[in-house]
């Protein structure tokens, strides 16, 4: 009777011992699948992640790029606009010193110094001297000073002062106007003064 209460207990242990195994295997395994799916799940969780900071990131560069852009097309919009304060008043104060000019008593000298440089160039009477309206009473000065018989007209092209001397038949023209020189330097300037805004 001991022996088979022995054989029970023997079997009892063995079936126990089994059973721990099987228990202890299916455990292992349960915890390797729990593993497995949570490295997919964390893989998958952290490309996730990655993509959305990808995402926040390419956004906030884009919207950081458009402010930048903006901001640069405002700062350079405000940059012209003084520029262009300074180069107007720069260009007003040189328009009124050369009208002050033009009431000095050096001007009459100017003028007649000016048109004995260019007179040989028209050896014909075919020219017209173009003056502003102002300076018709110069007008036999001016003559005195080219050395032979030209017309002297006023024209609203000459607003500062100075002269043009256009002779019809050679189609030869000469711009002596304060106007002109004038704007010469505005272009003059404009390419050289360093005020060139990017």
């Amino acid at each position: 009777m001991q022996n088979i209460d022995q054989v029970f207990l023997y079997m009892k242990d063995e079936i126990e011992r089994q059973a721990k195994n099987e228990e202890k295997a299916i455990l292992d395994e349960v915890k390797a699948l729990e593993d497995e799916a949570y490295e997919s799940m964390r893989a998958e969780a952290k490309r996730d992640a990655d993509l959305k900071l990808k995402q926040e990131e390419e956004e906030m560069s884009s919207n950081a790029s458009a402010e930048i852009s903006e901001s640069h097309i405002e700062r350079t919009k405000k940059l012209i606009e003084k520029r262009d304060e300074y180069v107007k008043a720069i260009f007003e104060k040189a328009h009124e010193e050369l009208v002050a000019f033009t009431k000095s008593a050096d001007y009459a000298s100017f003028m007649e110094s000016k048109i004995k440089k260019v007179a040989d160039d028209f050896k014909d009477s075919h020219s017209i001297m173009y003056v502003s309206a102002k300076d018709l009473a110069m007008k036999a000065d001016l003559v005195k000073a080219f050395g032979q018989d030209i017309n002297v007209e006023a024209s609203d092209d000459i607003t500062i002062g100075g002269f043009i001397i256009e002779n019809k038949e050679s189609s030869l023209v000469v711009d002596e106007t304060l106007d002109f020189a004038l704007n010469n330097q505005k272009e003059w300037f404009n390419k050289n003064s360093g005020l060139i805004i990017r």
